[in-house]
Order: structure tokens, then sequence, then C-alpha cells
């Protein structure tokens, strides 16, 4: 009988059998990395949210509806935009005065604490746009001091919850939930 079948000579079954395994190792420390790559943080992708703020002070509320874009940059750097509006409203809740928020915050920033995710963030550099009409005092009551205030620090915790969230706080409060950007 005489078989169609070839046969590997047997100084090449030896180096597919070391291949092999060499290969699925490779394959698994490659998907291993990935998968950390996945879960570090801060992480290179941008985050969007939403902010409202209400406060009130004595005889003065105001309240501010803002977008948010938030992007950890190179060398230690977050870039924070901010663009809404605010409001301001005398005792018996009629509208004194309305403000538009447009700007760019620029942060260095210091991991305090990987455990608590927690953050010292100081304003280096905002842009504000032309339209941007926000003066201190209503500022003053809706912000944290470095959305307004160039070289202040402010301690802000950055919980990713999952791929997908992080939440923003202040040590007041929480201010903005970001939903990352999913890329296909």
């Amino acid at each position: 009988m005489i078989s169609d079948r070839k046969f590997i000579p047997p100084g090449k079954k030896t180096i597919i059998f070391t291949l092999l395994p060499v290969t699925a190792l490779l394959l698994v420390l490659y998907g291993m990395s990935l998968r950390k790559d996945k879960h570090t943080f801060p992480v290179n992708i941008p985050c969007r949210g939403s902010m409202i703020v209400e406060a009130q002070y004595d005889h003065q509320r105001a309240k501010m509806v803002t977008s948010l874009y938030f992007s950890f940059l190179d060398n230690r750097k977050i870039l924070v935009s901010l663009s809404g509006t605010a409001y301001l409203y005398n005792e018996e809740g009629k509208l004194v005065t309305r403000k538009t928020l447009l700007r760019n915050i620029y942060y260095d920033y210091v991991q305090e604490s990987k455990v608590t995710d927690t953050y010292s963030m100081t304003s280096r550099q905002i842009n504000i746009d032309s339209i941007d009409n926000m003066d201190w005092g209503i500022s003053s009551l809706l912000m944290i001091n470095s959305f307004f205030l160039t070289g202040h620090t402010d301690t802000m915790v950055l919980k990713k919850y999952d791929d997908n969230t992080m939440l923003i706080e202040s040590n007041q409060s929480s201010f903005a939930l970001c939903v990352f950007k999913k890329s296909f």
C-alpha cells in the first residue's frame, strides 16, 4: 500500500513542536498585557459629562448647567473644557443675571494616593473665550477655585468605575460623571 500522506521530516517536527508552545506563551503574555493596559488609570481616552451645580448663600441662589470635557494629556497634564450657562436669582426666585461659560483649563497634576484615587490639580493656564462673561462673584458661588483662578490647587478624587465611566469629586461632593467614548 502506498499512502498519499506526506510525512514531516524528524528535524522539522522538533522545530514545529518547539515553536508551538513558545508561540502560545507569547500570545498569552500579549493578552495579559492588553488586559493590564485596559485597566490602567489615568486613561488616555477623554471623557465627556454634564455638571449641574446649585448653590445658595444668604439671599443669593445660583445655578450652573455645564458640559464638561476631561482629558489626561502627556507629562502629568489634564485638560478640562467647560461650556454652559450660569443663572443668579434673587430672594423671590426671579432671574437677576445670566452668564455664559466657555473656557479651557490646563492642569498639572500629582497623584496623592492610588488607594483613594486622589489627585492634586493645579490650574496652570485658563483660556477664556470672548463670549465667556462669568465674573468673579458668580464664579466664586458656583465653581471650584481652579476653574477661574490660575495657579490655584484643588484636590480631586477621580474614580474610574468601569471602562466607560469616571466620577469626579471634590472634597465636598461629587460634581461630574464622565463617560468615555468607546473605540471600535
